[in-house]
């Protein structure tokens, strides 16, 4: 059984590694982990590239380089249906006459709200994405590619996720990403 906590090594001994398997990262020397937490693409072969070294990204997921800094990514993809919300905050005066002046709060007003759904997971996929939640915290930010008409490289965090087991190896998570400026 798959576990969030009971995390190895990355094994630089030419372990096979298979599709949502989940390493830590290690220094290529003294095995010390990094602190950073890699998952498997199911690319094969799977052994070919650790995941710090260079071309290691074509098999490990987990982190990618945004804004020239390399930041933890959400690769996977959500089922049908995400819903995003869409509500700038703005400031509002009334006037007695009726008349109502609107300005936007701040510069950074219109921020997405993400509602995803992950239906119908294996335990391992299931595993894979609650960990990466998991280990952010519900503090750190994270990049993520948002759905269409929003297809653009975002910063979100996600403070809250469910996950429920729908039937045997079956699983739905739900979360909610909230968009961050930094």
């Amino acid at each position: 059984m798959a576990s969030i906590y009971e995390i190895d090594n990355y094994d630089t001994g030419g372990n096979d590694y298979v599709k949502d398997d989940i390493v830590a990262g290690t220094a290529a020397n003294d095995g010390t982990t990094l602190g950073r937490f890699y998952y498997n693409l199911g690319v094969p072969p799977t052994n070919a590239k650790a995941p710090e070294a260079t071309g290691g990204d074509e098999y490990w997921g987990g982190y990618a380089t945004f804004d020239s800094v390399v930041t933890p990514h959400f690769f996977w993809i959500p089922s049908y249906a995400p819903s995003v919300t869409n509500e700038p905050k703005i400031k509002s005066v009334q006037f007695g006459d009726g008349y109502e002046q609107r300005t936007p709060y701040h510069i950074n007003a219109n921020l997405l709200s993400l509602s995803l759904n992950f239906d119908k997971r294996n335990e391992k996929e299931a595993t894979a994405i609650a960990h990466f939640l998991a280990q952010r915290k519900g503090s750190q930010a994270f990049v993520f590619l948002p759905p269409a008409p929003y297809a653009s490289m975002k910063k979100f965090v996600c403070k809250k996720w469910d996950v429920s087991m729908q039937f045997e190896n079956s699983f739905g998570i739900s979360a909610t990403f909230g968009e961050v400026v930094e």
